[in-house]
């Protein structure tokens, strides 16, 4: 996995033993060597991750890291202090200040590469789902990882110690989370669904679970995959807490546990998780606006031309039929003229709930655009969609809409009907068909339908339209 790492240090040696090591794995590498350099050079061109000295003339890495945590640009760039200071005390200070991690001089390489890898992964994700986000909606980096609330996650808590337990549930009480402490007997169950948590805690000393298999197996759960994923053990299991890191760990805490570094730490990984939580949600939002109409709610035409494709290809498929009604308002500009375009757009949200009240259920209403309305109807032949298309004419024409001004307006629509052939290549000339069937509707009077197969469009008669919904009660076949 290669990346950019900007590696900040006063001691020109040290600079020059972490760029060797790294470009050894294969990343790129720059270098700064002090605390201003390395702010603008990470607002200059953006590092996957930063290596930072603590200790530093000018600015210290504490005061940089601070600095880069609160920069909403820039705060999911993971930092990592590298110090010869090793107390808990500073410890807990860098994580506080901001870091993902803290490693002690001299440096272990397999918790140096350990560590880049695992924060470098991270990193990735977030910027996968901020470059989805559309600019219209905001950046989707508008708010600092130092600003995501960490008070109110759920935490899963498996392990057998005692004294883990009791850590655990003081720092979740101080902190204001929700801890649940599964025992050995209800470890199966309680990692059944691990999408249901903010953070999961998997102690590695425990004889009935294996914490690397279920970090592994949440990781390859679509539901469950970016739950942050914390291993408990000890110096001596150090190869296998680097080992659950590759594996998909976000972070690791060593026995004996230090209060306040695990409250740093878990505040870390709730931020970063809501912060993901965050971009994601917006991304998914900006999904559901462009597949649908504001003003109605309902599909719209950009759905539409990317679903129809995929409906008339099962329908071929499958050999069963597909019809379509085109609907337009008839007369809608006088509500716009004589009203004003609120009470428009109240007979317009008014006509899509009808329409959408009055289809069966994989039936798909769209607004096309302005007044105009298409209903996709799979599973359905020409007569079973003339008739629906009737029901639908009543239901706009049946009760007068009330307009914002307090007056109420009786509204009608006109409909073509038609059906896609099995020996057409697309759906563009059943469109077609529907669209002239509508035409001539409106110019024999409107506010009725008229259904048109291969040939000319065909006007249903008021008999012909009793007879199909007689059929239809009585057996069921269109409702």
């Amino acid at each position: 996995m290669t990346a950019r790492i900007l590696v900040v240090d006063d001691n020109a040696a040290n600079r020059a033993l972490l760029q060797a090591m790294l470009t050894a794995e294969y990343y790129t590498v720059t270098c700064a060597a002090n605390g201003e350099d390395a702010l603008a050079a990470v607002r200059e061109n953006p590092p996957d991750l930063v290596l930072l000295d603590v200790m530093m003339p000018g600015l210290s890495g504490y005061e940089v890291c601070r600095l880069l945590k609160a920069d909403a640009q820039l705060s999911h760039i993971p930092v990592v202090m590298v110090t010869a200071l090793d107390t808990p005390r500073e410890m807990v200070e860098g994580l506080e200040c901001g870091a993902d991690d803290f490693l002690t001089k001299p440096l272990d390489d397999l918790a140096l590469f350990a560590r880049v890898r695992s924060l470098v992964r991270l990193k990735r994700v977030l910027d996968e789902w901020r470059l989805r986000q559309p600019e219209v909606l905001g950046d989707a980096g508008g708010e600092a990882l130092a600003d995501e609330p960490t008070a109110g996650a759920r935490l899963l808590l498996l392990t057998s110690s005692v004294s883990v337990r009791r850590t655990m549930t003081a720092v979740a009480l101080e902190l204001r989370h929700h801890l649940h402490c599964a025992a050995p007997a209800e470890e199966a169950a309680a990692t059944a669904d691990l999408s249901q948590y903010d953070l999961v805690l998997a102690d590695m000393s425990g004889e009935r679970l294996d914490a690397l298999r279920v970090c592994s197996q949440a990781r390859s759960s679509e539901a469950s995959r970016h739950v942050p994923f914390v291993l408990i053990g000890n110096r001596q299991q150090r190869a296998a807490l680097f080992k659950g890191l590759d594996l998909g760990a976000n972070e690791y805490l060593l026995r004996p546990l230090n209060r306040n570094e695990v409250k740093a730490r878990l505040a870390t990984q709730v931020r970063r998780h809501r912060l993901q939580q965050r971009i994601q949600n917006r991304h998914l939002a900006s999904l559901d606006q462009a597949m649908h109409d504001a003003l109605t709610g309902l599909y719209n035409r950009h759905y539409l031309q990317q679903h129809l494709p995929r409906l008339h290809a099962r329908a071929m498929e499958s050999g069963r039929p597909l019809a379509m009604i085109v609907c337009d308002l008839d007369h809608f500009k006088s509500v716009n003229d004589r009203f004003g375009h609120a009470a428009g757009d109240a007979v317009l949200r008014s006509v899509a709930a009808r329409l959408s009240g009055g289809v069966r259920t994989p039936d798909l209403v769209t607004r096309f655009g302005g007044e105009e309305f298409i209903v996709l109807l799979p599973d359905a032949d020409i007569a079973g969609a003339t008739l629906i298309a009737e029901r639908l004419r009543s239901a706009v024409a049946g009760t007068p809409v009330a307009l914002p001004c307090g007056a109420s307006i009786s509204v009608t629509a006109s409909f073509g009907v038609s059906t896609v052939l099995w020996d057409e290549g697309n759906v563009e000339l059943a469109l077609r068909r529907a669209d002239a069937a509508l035409y001539r509707a409106k110019r024999q009077g409107r506010n009725q339908v008229i259904a048109s197969s291969a040939g000319a469009p065909v006007a249903m008669s008021p008999a012909r339209t009793a007879a199909l919904q007689r059929a239809a009660d009585r057996f069921g076949v269109y409702g």
